[in-house]
């Protein structure tokens, strides 16, 4: 998760004496919408008739600032008597600075449920979150009590997700870890008359055991279940009705899916055209585009044509690029025009690089032949290449090897760690 500290300007009447046993009569925020005075009270932890004390109104301002919604909050304190006002400024996070919730595989529940499930434990809970503050856990929290009143004992988990091409958002990601939710059996109506059934049914049969997915990261049941239509052209192709119903099995939780097919017309492409830039020219483009005008509109020949764009600007430390192809349709000539333009994120660097498992020969060998050195612009192609092609180093070519590289979205610093093993698939 990506966090920052938040401090709260906490303002008490310099008049009202430490010993004086005051009470709260009435609790009032300013400028909290979008949250309600009932939601903000709930969360703020005061009630009118508490005995007041500094830090119960210090806590109650960090209380707010923790959940990272606001940028600000200040309290301060007015009427006369033993029973005072507090008054509650707040300055909530912008809008456009809020992340979207995503539930990979909660299947229990409809989306309705768990937002009103998450919303009666967690009032502040409208479906984002900001990089700051500790508020997924606590819907994280909430997710697993809503579980556990099912019966279900479960480890949830939260993970902020970067965009990509497929899903161009960036999310915060919940997910149950254990039980293993797995999709058994899907039922598809309304596929085109041209299509065999028996074609169908093998495809849909392909998809049992997979992870149950239905979130907005990753690759979700829908995405593989639209993405032979996606292929033929049907650029609007959609599902309707869906329904999942979960149940125990010796693995954990499966899944049956069922769901009504709307493809839509087959499109051809009008036009593609690529904004160019230092990274990936217009030559580059016309030299590895798949799709052109004319074609049907297939989802693989476009996915073949980002490929390389992507690639270039991965290998530039673009670790986070993902593509846009704005497609802009006709629907009475179905005919689709893309202008693909990439958005590329910050650039990232090495940290630092540690290979595992290698003999003090192959170690030098490793040392002297390794280009890419901390500081330098971090190229996840150079890695793969050097693993797969660096067939010059005679003591590195008896191993195989493997890598995982751990980048920091804030820092934009990447941990890379080479795994070698000996012997088996060496080059």
């Amino acid at each position: 998760m990506l966090r920052f500290s938040l401090t709260a300007a906490v303002l008490l009447l310099a008049s009202v004496p430490a010993c004086a046993q005051y009470t709260i009569d009435k609790v009032v925020f300013h400028g909290g919408a979008p949250y309600t005075d009932t939601e903000l009270l709930g969360a703020s932890g005061l009630q009118p008739g508490q005995m007041l004390a500094h830090d119960s109104l210090a806590q109650a301002a960090q209380h707010l600032l923790d959940t990272g919604l606001f940028d600000d909050a200040e309290i301060s304190l007015s009427g006369q008597g033993k029973a005072r006002t507090v008054l509650l400024s707040l300055k909530p996070m912008p809008a456009a600075k809020l992340i979207p919730a995503s539930f990979e595989n909660f299947v229990w529940f409809t989306p309705e449920e768990l937002g009103s499930g998450i919303h009666s434990r967690v009032p502040l809970y409208r479906g984002t979150f900001s990089d700051a503050g500790n508020f997924a856990d606590t819907v994280q929290t909430a997710l697993q009590q809503m579980l556990a009143a099912k019966g279900i004992t479960a480890t949830v988990s939260h993970v902020t997700v970067e965009p990509t091409t497929q899903h161009p958002q960036r999310v915060v990601d919940f997910k149950v870890e254990q039980p293993s939710v797995r999709l058994t059996s899907v039922a598809l109506t309304g596929a085109p008359s041209d299509v065999s059934a028996e074609a169908l049914k093998r495809y849909q049969a392909r998809l049992a055991g997979m992870a149950y997915n239905e979130g907005l990261s990753g690759t979700t049941v829908e995405d593989r279940l639209l993405s032979p239509w996606l292929n033929l052209g049907y650029v609007t192709a959609r599902l309707d009705g869906i329904q999942r119903t979960p149940s125990a099995t010796a693995e954990g939780i499966g899944v049956t899916y069922t769901a009504h097919l709307e493809t839509g017309a087959v499109y051809t492409v009008a036009g593609l055209t690529w904004t160019a830039s230092p990274v990936y020219s217009d030559a580059d483009f016309a030299r590895d585009t798949k799709l052109h005008a004319g074609q049907v509109a297939a989802s693989r020949l476009l996915d073949t044509t980002e490929a390389p764009i992507l690639i270039a600007y991965r290998s530039q430390g673009y670790l986070d690029a993902y593509l846009d192809p704005a497609p802009k349709l006709d629907d009475t000539a179905h005919t689709v025009t893309y202008t693909l333009h990439v958005i590329p994120g910050e650039q990232y660097h090495l940290k630092s690089v540690t290979p595992l498992n290698l003999s003090p020969d192959a170690q030098k060998e490793f040392d002297s032949g390794w280009r890419m050195k901390p500081g330098d612009l971090y190229n996840e192609h150079y890695v793969q290449t050097f693993i797969n092609n660096n067939t010059a180093l005679q003591h590195l070519a008896t191993y195989s090897a493997s890598f995982q590289a751990s980048a920091d979205p804030q820092t934009h610093l990447v941990d890379l760690t080479i795994t070698f093993v000996r012997g088996a698939g060496a080059r």
